[in-house]
């Protein structure tokens, strides 16, 4: 969810948490109590996208996250922080959120599965299927056509983020 398609009472909410700014470091983040939060709150930030960032990255080294977007939340080694750009392109704003639950990999399967269209996931599915199947006659083994795949993936990921 956009910065744009919020309440203004819960807009103003998530602006006044207790964020740290400009850190450049995880553990020079204060912290809130998830929990303590009202449940309109932790549903809005729910629906923020989720981003997996390295435990010991810097911060401010972060620079392409979507000006239009503004929160996002971030999650490492188990722990999540909610992030605000305040309209910049880097995490501006950054606070810990203690108590939320820990967000898997499979987690993340699911999310992204619930926001793929059933018809873009027959199209992919018989794009790859059919690439299988003739990268497979040609007698490429199984880790040649993953890493094909995994390039051409890469390539596509690259041009949409442009």
């Amino acid at each position: 969810m956009k910065a744009k398609e919020l309440k203004e009472e819960i807009y103003i909410k998530l602006v006044n948490l207790n964020y740290s700014r400009k850190e450049n470091y995880l553990s020079e983040v204060d912290s809130i109590d998830y929990n303590s939060l009202d449940s309109e709150l932790k549903e809005v930030i729910e629906s923020f996208p989720i981003r997996v960032i390295d435990s010991d990255i810097d911060l401010m080294g972060i620079e392409d996250l979507d000006r239009e977007q503004q929160f996002y939340v971030f999650h490492t080694e188990g722990q999540a922080y909610l992030v605000d750009t305040q309209g910049y392109t880097y995490p501006r704003y950054i606070v810990k959120l203690n108590g939320i639950e820990d967000v898997t990999e499979d987690d993340y399967i699911d999310r992204m599965e619930g926001l793929i269209r059933i018809a873009d996931d027959q199209i992919f599915n018989a794009v790859v299927k059919s690439l299988v199947f003739e990268l497979r006659t040609e007698d490429f083994c199984q880790r040649d056509i993953l890493n094909f795949l995994q390039f051409k993936l890469d390539m596509a990921i690259e041009a949409a983020s442009k």
